[in-house]
């Protein structure tokens, strides 16, 4: 008897909780217009209807009943007329019927574009959620996607930095999609019952991070809304060691990741403590980061990927914006050119003489009768400048275009003259970087929402470098001189690319697309006035990508293709497959999964000196010296997303092969280029939470990198930690929104990297990495002009780091050693001050 009650008893309960959810629904309508009649159900029920108002009017109704559902209401409504409906969730969407036999199959297409409400700037990269597909819009702000009616649809539209805008649209024109940006004082807009997308995007695509570079400007730095020290803060992207020649994303070498603006390709410059990006930051507008594992459109590198997209203008009215801080001045001018194109201009520059050469210190560790290694800490004399320059507009009906320039010019020095252990140290090193880009680009919308983007990049890189180092010996006056050398690097490219994208069916679309990419370098070394290299090479590549992106509704989307390239100069064809896999069992849960292969044919070298010093540089694949770089990207994750609070997990394993490293350290190997391979795996674990404009995070990221190169003794044959190798890193970051009035704090933990200290003992040791940085910001002159103030503190802790990129090793005598290296950023007080119109 118990156990029947056991079992009757939550029966019951659930038909009475079943019969509880049941809403009856009564109808009292006398020769009313069916539009009325809807208004009315939805204001006393709270039951969503998605219609047209002035052809619902056309239709009388005449009815008194009950219904035990809102659906058995509406269907009884409905019925008398050419009328139908279907539900996308709570929401029921009644379209009318239009000869369905000859037009069974027809499918519509429901497109538009998004952009800013204030500006006018097409919003690249927005998400665009409707009843039967999520979307993205491309790199114009468009987005396109075939539907099986003409009636009205909901949809939900987000960007990072705007309110989520919700609304109903018709298929068959091009809709101008208008989102409001968070940021506008609230004077200028009256917002009531809307939310903002404030979430960096992250675990909603494989290996994919999409940032609002809007929020940059309240973190801790020098005010010049610096991307980068946004970028640091992700999980995956090394921020320890303060690291600036490149970007290190899941353990790549320097040189496998790379960095596009506006479609070319912004090589990393030796910018000082990573405060001045390698572009202007006030010409970003959105970024997307893909650390691995993406799709076929991408390649040419087999480590990560940043892609960001520049600002078009202000279309409406001319604006500046004016900033100054401790570093540099930055300025934005932006023209109406006519009622649809506009112009663009900024240029930075650094402060004269920001660095005093002399500014060091010398530690003695030992006596001079012993083997010691003196460390002496250098603040380098850098001077930095560069400009921008974009034109670009409508052509047409809905076509966009736009031409953008870029160059820069950075140079980097220091001079020892310091007496150490009875000898005098003098040394002159210089490093200069040069560096122009541009690109032309075209979107075409055809009919049908089948869409074309034509691009035309170029880019080069100049890098000079010199080295004079000398001993003088002060008990007699004689000078020996143990290292002169000069070098130029230089790397062009220039790409010619079509990207196509046809929605073939409500639930399909096909991207497919091709291009041509060139290559060339130059290498010239000389050693005591002797050349040592001077080598040219050029490559051009031939390439043509295709991908199936398939849906099964908003729960599981696939996608698989793959890219051939024709390498010219190696006679070969490299395959390049790719699939990636999106499952959403709820709104809030997302798994995703990618895997592909990667080929790079061109490589930033390493080159290791007589005292183990790493140098890099550029040069075009070979397969012979330079072998073509390749690897396999593994991807998977798990994240969950509800009432802005955010958890992502997610795993990598790559290989790569192919990595060349010259070797002029006599005392490990015979001088030569060697070969050999890696391997990195590890763990991205990303919590957030957001509040009212406020944002709270933690990344971690536990990993290992190895590699294996040939040079290794037979008996030693196992993979060993890289360079760039470090087990944890722990990151945290929380911005206050107080408007006008913002806090802001970020905390970086490295567990160190392998510093070599003795070479022929083999010993390594790891340096730990530990910095706390605060700020805060008022925005005032809330009026047409509008002011912000900011401060900030690095290092508030004052914890001496050592900067990854700089450390040098150069000998003294025989037993003795020097390390050369710049500190990473001390205790530093920053100051700001920024206009806008």
């Amino acid at each position: 008897m118990i156990k029947r009650l056991f079992i009757l008893v939550p029966l019951f309960l659930l038909a009475a909780f079943l019969k509880a959810q049941e809403q009856t629904v009564v109808v009292h309508a006398d020769h009313q217009p069916l539009s009325k009649v809807l208004v009315t159900l939805r204001n006393e029920y709270g039951i969503g209807v998605s219609f047209n108002d002035g052809l619902l009017a056309n239709f009388t109704v005449t009815l008194h009943q009950s219904f035990s559902s809102p659906e058995k209401a509406i269907r009884a409504l409905l019925q008398p007329f050419p009328l139908q409906y279907t539900r996308q969730g709570n929401i029921f969407v009644i379209w009318m019927v239009k000869n369905t036999s000859p037009k069974k199959n027809k499918n519509f297409f429901l497109n538009g574009y998004v952009v800013d409400a204030k500006t006018g700037e097409p919003l690249a990269f927005s998400h665009i959620l409707s009843g039967e597909n999520n979307t993205v819009s491309d790199v114009k702000g468009f987005f396109s996607e075939r539907v099986k009616h003409d009636s009205l649809y909901h949809l939900v539209i987000s960007h990072l930095g705007y309110y989520v805008l919700d609304t109903l649209l018709a298929p068959g024109s091009v809709h101008n999609i208008r989102l409001i940006p968070s940021a506008l004082p609230l004077q200028e807009v009256k917002i009531t019952g809307k939310t903002v997308d404030y979430t960096s995007q992250i675990g909603q695509q494989p290996g994919i991070i999409r940032l609002n570079s809007k929020i940059a400007t309240h973190l801790p730095g020098y005010g010049d809304n610096s991307v980068f020290n946004l970028l640091r803060l992700q999980p995956g992207i090394l921020a320890s060691g303060e690291q600036t020649n490149s970007l290190i994303i899941w353990g790549s070498y320097a040189g496998q990741s790379k960095v596009m603006f506006d479609g070319f390709t912004v090589y990393s410059l030796r910018n000082f403590n990573d405060n001045i990006s390698a572009f202007n930051p006030l010409m970003a507008k959105d970024i997307e980061v893909m650390k691995g594992g993406y799709d076929a459109r991408y390649g040419e590198r087999v480590g990560g990927i940043v892609n960001i997209s520049g600002i078009t203008g202000n279309t409406r009215k001319p604006s500046f914006v004016f900033t100054v801080n401790n570093m540099t001045l930055n300025a934005l001018l932006e023209v109406p050119v006519t009622r649809r194109s506009s112009l663009v201009l900024a240029f930075r520059h650094t402060y004269f003489n920001l660095y005093n050469p002399t500014d060091y210190t010398v530690r003695r560790q030992d006596s001079a009768s012993r083997p010691v290694n003196i460390s002496i800490h250098v603040v380098p004399d850098y001077v930095f400048r560069d400009m921008n320059l974009k034109y670009s507009g409508q052509a047409g009906k809905n076509d966009r275009y736009y031409f953008s320039l870029y160059g820069s010019n950075d140079i980097f020095r220091y001079n020892i003259n310091q007496p150490v252990q009875f000898r005098k140290i003098l040394k002159n090193t210089n490093e200069e970087n040069t560096q122009t880009g541009g690109s032309f680009f075209y979107g075409k919308n055809w009919k049908k929402g089948f869409s074309t983007n034509f691009t035309a990049s170029y880019s080069f890189l100049k890098k000079d470098y010199d080295n004079h180092y000398r001993i003088e010996k002060t008990w007699n006056g004689e000078t020996d001189t143990l290292d002169e050398t000069r070098s130029e690097n230089n790397l062009g490219e220039w790409a010619l690319k079509i990207e196509n994208r046809v929605p073939a069916a409500p639930h399909h679309t096909f991207e497919f697309g091709g291009g041509v990419t060139g290559n060339t370098s130059r290498l010239r070394v000389d050693t005591f006035q002797v050349v040592q290299s001077d080598m040219e090479a050029a490559s051009t590549r031939l390439y043509a990508y295709f991908q199936d992106v398939i849906s099964a509704g908003k729960n599981f989307t696939l996608k698989a293709g793959g890219r051939l390239t024709y390498a010219a100069r190696l006679g070969k064809v490299y395959p390049e497959p790719r699939i990636s896999a999106i499952f959403k069992p709820s709104t809030a849960w997302t798994v995703t999964m990618a895997w592909g292969l990667y080929s790079q044919f061109i490589s930033l070298t390493s080159a290791v000196d007589n005292q183990g010093n790493y140098h890099y540089l550029w040069a075009v694949s070979d397969n012979k010296d330079i072998p073509v770089l390749k690897a396999v990207h593994n991807v998977t994750s798990i994240s969950y997303v509800n009432n802005s609070f955010l958890v992502s997990l997610e795993a990598y394993y790559k290989t790569v092969t192919g990595l060349s490293r010259y070797f002029r350290f006599r005392d490990v190997v015979a001088p030569g280029i060697y070969h050999g391979k890696g391997r990195s795996y590890g763990l991205d674990l990303m919590l957030k939470k957001n509040y009212k404009g406020s944002s709270l995070w933690i990344a971690y990221t536990l990993s290992r990198t190895e590699e294996l190169f040939d040079y290794y003794p037979k008996r030693l044959q196992k993979y060993r930690r890289a360079p760039q190798d470090q087990r944890h890193e722990l990151k945290a970051g929380v911005m206050v929104n107080l408007s006008p009035v913002y806090f802001s704090a970020s905390y970086v933990y490295g567990s160190g990297f392998p510093i070599q200290y003795n070479n022929h003992q083999k010993i390594e040791k790891d340096y730990p990495y530990s910095r706390l940085d605060v700020a805060a910001s008022w925005r005032f002159l809330s009026r047409r002009l509008k002011g912000e103030i900011g401060l900030s503190i690095l290092n508030l802790l004052n914890t001496r780091n050592i900067k990854f990129s700089n450390f040098e090793k150069v000998p003294l005598n025989q037993t003795s050693a020097i390390n050369i290296y710049a500190d990473a950023i001390p205790f530093t007080p920053t100051l700001y001050l920024k206009f806008s119109l």
